[in-house]
């Protein structure tokens, strides 16, 4: 399942559909859900539908899903893997890996933009959507991913949550991709022998 960024703010995923070509040349189904966009609905809200997008999968195909996402889709699916996904009554490995690219998983520095204008965050909220501080997922997988040419936050971002997670029990990766910037770091996704597909192949769920 692959998330489309936006800043949770713009966007949808038919213009992300180049995305699902590397997989879709594995033989790799991709779905692209949608979400209402800020500041019709708040992130909080956009988290929860992607969770009933996340869930529907599951049920529909009776297995894991992989998640992953850019940019805004990157705390998306950073918040997919970090779901107690017993407490909706599925299984705890209803996601059990994921990959954020150019993801942002501590909102808090989002309170002091032009941005939080639509998002109307604040601290406490902005904590609570915070995936990197919420319970690590232990026991499974995830990696973050960033272009080379981003900016330092987006590195900092990418690398800390790796970090936190790893030390609490989430095997991670920490993978920047050299000279990409924050649109190109996706490109790779629709090329079958590129590296980022090869990762997400090795991270498919086997059950």
């Amino acid at each position: 399942m692959f998330i489309h960024g936006g800043y949770w703010r713009a966007l949808q995923p038919s213009a992300f559909s180049q995305v699902a070509a590397g997989l879709n040349a594995h033989g790799v189904t991709v779905a692209l859900p949608g979400y209402d966009l800020c500041p019709q609905v708040g992130i909080g809200d956009i988290v929860e539908q992607m969770r009933k997008a996340t869930l529907y999968l599951h049920r529909r195909f009776n297995r894991p899903v992989l998640v992953l996402g850019h940019s805004a889709g990157g705390h998306l699916a950073g918040s997919m893997i970090a779901t107690d996904w017993q407490e909706f009554g599925a299984p705890a490995n209803t996601v059990p890996a994921a990959m954020g690219i150019s993801g942002l998983y501590d909102l808090v520095p989002m309170v002091s933009t032009a941005m939080n204008n639509d998002f109307k965050l604040t601290d406490t909220e902005a904590k609570r959507l915070s995936p990197l501080l919420w319970p690590a997922p232990k026991e499974k997988i995830f990696d973050a991913v960033d272009g080379g040419a981003e900016s330092e936050e987006f590195h900092r971002q990418s690398r800390s949550v790796a970090d936190t997670w790893s030390a609490a029990g989430v095997t991670t990766l920490y993978n920047p991709v050299p000279n990409a910037n924050h649109f190109t770091v996706i490109e790779p996704l629709a090329d079958r022998n590129s590296a980022m597909v090869k990762r997400l192949l090795e991270l498919l769920p086997k059950d």
